[in-house]
């Protein structure tokens, strides 16, 4: 549609009309005020007050705009051109052009919600359905700084099965999957604190954030952790230590500052669960400042 400089229409389509519902033939509208005509069916429109408000104070600025969206009423989308007409430096009037984007902007919809969805995908670990390393990663970061923002604990906990190398060569991979994923259903089932986030961290591998969690209360999640899988009595008869599967778990609790990096916790709870494993394994260890790590729990 093209608008005089007094805002009278000048030439109008018959797609413009079926945008808007306006009956036809176009040419009767010619001479009309345009602010008149869009009142007339403003049916159409969702707030018709503001819309009218948004036309005028875009005629009087002068300025183009280009690709402005604006939803009526019926769910459809349109994308708006306003340009200003000029003969030489005279002002002469303008033209709004509207496209139909409603299909491109459905389009634009389902493609974010498919990759959110691959992106939450890319979180979880297929296995055990637990949210993966690549996760914690990025949780790890997020908790730290609130962590170190409110001057609060962080607590991580990182445990393995032992001997799972030995379960998988005698009762073979298959089956220490399920063992994996009866590990992972204990852990999550322990962890009733919403706050927590379990992941699985690689292999038989699994880490646990525990936000405001100082050490007593980590030390006291990993033993029940533990507990718990002991008393599943997965069937482990090529383990060292005990007639069935067991976990060794490492901890670590630091209250954040600037000048320590969030991966110190994965190193230190990774070093406690080392110590953990070196002095007989089924048992917890805790990280210490002071040496590698402190004595076993």
């Amino acid at each position: 549609m093209i608008e005089t400089p007094e805002r009278e229409v000048a030439v109008i389509n018959q797609t413009f009309c079926d945008m808007f519902d306006i009956p036809g033939p176009p040419n009767q509208y010619v001479g009309m005020e345009s602010n008149q005509l869009f009142l007339s069916h403003a049916p159409m429109l969702k707030d018709p007050a503001r819309f009218l408000k948004t036309v005028e104070s875009t005629v009087y600025s002068k300025e183009s705009i280009v690709d402005e969206e604006i939803t009526f009423i019926n769910g459809k989308i349109y994308a708006r051109d306003y340009i200003p007409i000029y003969e030489g430096h005279v002002y002469i009037g303008h033209y709004w052009e509207y496209r139909d984007i409603t299909e491109k902007k459905k389009a634009e919809c389902d493609l974010r919600k498919a990759n959110k969805k691959l992106e939450m995908l890319s979180m979880k670990d297929g296995l055990t359905g637990l949210n993966n390393r690549r996760s914690l990663d990025k949780q790890l970061e997020i908790e730290w700084e609130d962590a170190r923002k409110e001057k609060e604990p962080l607590s991580f906990l990182l445990f393995d099965i032992d001997y799972f190398k030995a379960y998988n060569d005698t009762y073979g991979h298959i089956q220490g999957d399920e063992c994996l994923k009866e590990v992972a259903k204990i852990a999550k089932s322990v962890v009733f604190d919403e706050s927590a986030f379990v992941a699985r961290y690689g292999g038989e591998e699994f880490g646990i954030l525990l936000p405001r969690a100082n050490q007593y209360e980590a030390i006291k999640m990993a033993e029940a952790i533990r507990q718990q899988v002991e008393e599943r009595g997965i069937v482990h008869q090529a383990s060292e230590v005990f007639k069935c599967v067991t976990i060794s778990v490492g901890i670590m609790t630091v209250v954040p500052s600037e000048n320590i990096q969030p991966i110190s916790i994965v190193h230190g709870a990774d070093q406690a669960l080392y110590e953990a494993k070196r002095t007989g394994r089924n048992q917890i260890s805790v990280y210490s400042h002071h040496k590698e790590a402190d004595s076993n729990v």
